[in-house]
């Protein structure tokens, strides 16, 4: 682990003419003199006591040493290559800029979000709540979290969970009634979410239970899921709700679902950023702590 490591000249000169198997288009490439190239690769043999080429007079070949070599090399110069690019192409590397809902922060990211500063304390991140689409070209933000299809122009998506909706309210409001009745849970106060995919699911739902749409009166009207789902857990009503949303609250039992309802919503949430936006370290870093924990509660 302590010996000395050749120079880079050599190493570059010799995954050239490698990649090559010329040292003549390795010199034309490196715009050196093919004698160079020569010299460079017979000081790294010599450093390495190991010959690297069988030399030809049409093609120069590598040994079984230098095959060996090669991938190696080869893989530590485009490390090199990204640790560099990285730099250069972001220019806050350790202000990691977080765009995302309202709601998403509230009842999920933000009880979760700790764990990754503790796993990545080099970066720090800053949340920018809202529930407009983002504008990166403005340079402000380095990656969204966004509900919906992810057909976003001019940028990435990539999917963190397919979202599904359940209906769910306090156990205190449904303590008195059979929540598999359906008659009985669309008496109680309702807390509507006007958001268009829930909409849809609900009135959808109303009809196939035999419920008069019409006749229903929310308390609360919003397309904000916060209060709805502050008022659901204080015991003022029913909601039909996201799942990922409403999790902590039904794993602490402060929540409950009401009528086996479990449907898939006609939206995801995705992981959103400028392609090259991916290939920056903090960037790649809360997608690699932030996949699996989606994925585990979503299995919940």
């Amino acid at each position: 682990m302590n010996q000395r490591l050749p120079p880079l000249k050599s190493l570059h000169f010799f995954l050239t003419a490698g990649k090559l198997k010329s040292f003549k288009l390795a010199a034309q490439k490196l715009n050196v003199t093919q004698a160079a190239v020569s010299q460079q690769i017979k000081l790294l043999e010599q450093q390495l006591n190991v010959q690297l080429f069988v030399r030809g007079t049409r093609q120069t070949d590598l040994t079984a040493e230098g095959q060996a070599l090669l991938p190696h090399i080869d893989a530590g110069f485009e490390h090199f290559q990204e640790g560099i690019s990285r730099l250069s192409s972001d220019p806050n590397p350790n202000i990691l800029r977080v765009s995302t809902l309202y709601s998403f922060v509230s009842f999920w990211l933000m009880p979760r979000l700790q764990t990754f500063q503790q796993e990545n304390p080099d970066i720090m991140v800053q949340l920018a709540p809202s529930n407009e689409l983002v504008d990166f070209s403005s340079g402000d933000i380095d990656v969204a979290i966004r509900m919906g299809k992810g057909n976003y122009t001019g940028v990435k998506s990539k999917v963190l969970f397919k979202e599904r909706l359940v209906f769910v309210a306090s156990p205190d409001c449904v303590a008195q009634i059979d929540r598999q009745d359906p008659k009985q849970v669309f008496q109680l106060p309702w807390l509507e979410d006007v958001s268009r995919s829930i909409t849809a699911i609900f009135n959808e739902t109303c009809e196939n239970f035999g419920i008069d749409r019409s006749k229903m009166v929310p308390i609360v009207r919003s397309n904000n899921s916060v209060p709805l789902i502050e008022n659901a857990v204080a015991g003022r009503g029913f909601m039909l709700a996201n799942y990922i949303l409403v999790s902590d609250y039904l794993l602490r039992g402060e929540l409950v679902t009401l009528l086996d309802f479990n449907v898939a919503s006609p939206y995801s949430l995705f992981l959103v950023a400028p392609e090259h936006h991916f290939s920056w370290h903090k960037v790649s870093q809360f997608e690699k702590w932030l996949v699996p924990i989606a994925k585990e509660n979503f299995s919940q």
